[in-house]
């Protein structure tokens, strides 16, 4: 059988389960486990729901009164269509065809194999990325290759809080404090019980070099500046002073412009998430390879799903004579209903 008969989406995702197991899981999928519906338009929850309303008194051999639904609200939104594809052209053929050496052949298998682990990859890091904006900003954006959207949460200006000094200024700074309040806050005009807060290490390290943290992890010393103090230590104090489990995102993504490393989840910010800690769904769609060609019998055997909504698609061209893997997501991230508070459950605070 010729090598370019085994570039298929049974093959390759077989390459890449394997690949899968030895990556860590995201933040965002944890927070926003995969669902999925049929076609691309996603009912987006919004507002406050889960809060339980006591029932109302009655008298014995009177009718049962109505109660209004809680308030929810339900927006039609098309998600965002993402698709790229990978080619092995007539060179990469023609070398692969002159190795002799076993060993030379499957390194570079393995590194076409691993041209299509890096679609998959992509898609991933695309869902990462737009629930770390999501939790970080109440938006979603997408702008890139033409295409241009703005899903707006709309998150209440109740969500957003500052900072009562910027945390970059250690010497005044009151981070501990901030945290406590926040957390006040959500309970008693949220009424959402908050358990982790969301931030990166360069955030978090403001919160150990705040004069204010260190006062009170030592407040018998003389020299608080000279003071070492570790991550567990600020963790568990944290944890024990505002109820908070802290957790850090400090991974991150190559910019589709220039490549260079950006971080998921942004310095500047830190997210306040309830106790419960999921959030919602990242919802999947159906793309038009799996809607066209899964349901083709000439293309069903080209065409498979992987990760709840991902479509792998392969195909030969005949001229110029390349073997094409295009991979398809549409997906986009929204609040439960079932969810204390909906939408209404997170509170975003800048900290400089």
């Amino acid at each position: 059988m010729n090598f370019f008969d085994y570039i298929t989406p049974a093959n390759l995702l077989a390459y890449w389960d394997n690949k899968k197991a030895d990556q860590s899981t995201y933040m965002g999928e944890m927070l926003f486990p995969a669902t999925k519906i049929q076609g691309l338009e996603l009912n987006k929850v919004g507002g406050r729901s889960g809060l339980p309303v006591r029932l109302k008194a009655s008298a014995f051999d009177t009718q049962a009164t109505y109660r209004d639904r809680l308030s929810v609200e339900v927006t039609k939104q098309k998600m965002p269509f993402f698709r790229e594809r990978m080619k092995v052209d007539e060179e990469t053929r023609q070398q692969i065809l002159a190795i002799s050496n076993d060993q030379i052949l499957r390194s570079y298998i393995a590194r076409i194999f691993d041209d299509a682990g890096n679609l998959l990859r992509g898609s991933r890091a695309t869902r990462e990325r737009m629930a770390m904006e999501l939790i970080s900003t109440g938006h979603v954006k997408i702008d890139g290759n033409g295409v241009k959207l703005d899903y707006n949460y709309n998150l209440s200006n109740k969500q957003k809080v500052k900072a009562s000094v910027a945390w970059t200024d250690t010497d005044n700074s009151k981070p501990v404090q901030d945290l406590i309040d926040w957390v006040d806050y959500c309970r008693t005009d949220l009424f959402v019980p908050m358990g982790y807060v969301v931030m990166n290490t360069r955030t978090f390290n403001l919160i150990k070099k705040s004069k204010s943290t260190l006062a009170i992890l030592f407040p018998t010393a003389t020299q608080i500046a000279s003071q070492i103090v570790t991550s567990q230590q600020v963790k568990d104090l944290l944890l024990s002073a505002t109820g908070l489990q802290v957790l850090i995102n400090d991974s991150f993504y190559a910019d589709e412009v220039g490549g260079a490393g950006k971080l998921f989840y942004p310095d500047g910010v830190c997210t306040l998430l309830p106790v419960g800690g999921k959030l919602g769904n990242m919802v999947f769609g159906t793309t038009p390879e799996e809607i066209d060609l899964l349901s083709d019998p000439k293309t069903s055997g080209n065409t498979r799903i992987t990760d709840t909504g991902v479509a792998v698609y392969t195909r030969l061209i005949d001229h110029p004579v390349n073997r094409e893997v295009i991979v398809s997501q549409i997906c986009l991230p929204s609040f439960g209903a079932d969810v204390d508070g909906g939408a209404g459950s997170i509170l975003i605070a800048k900290i400089d």
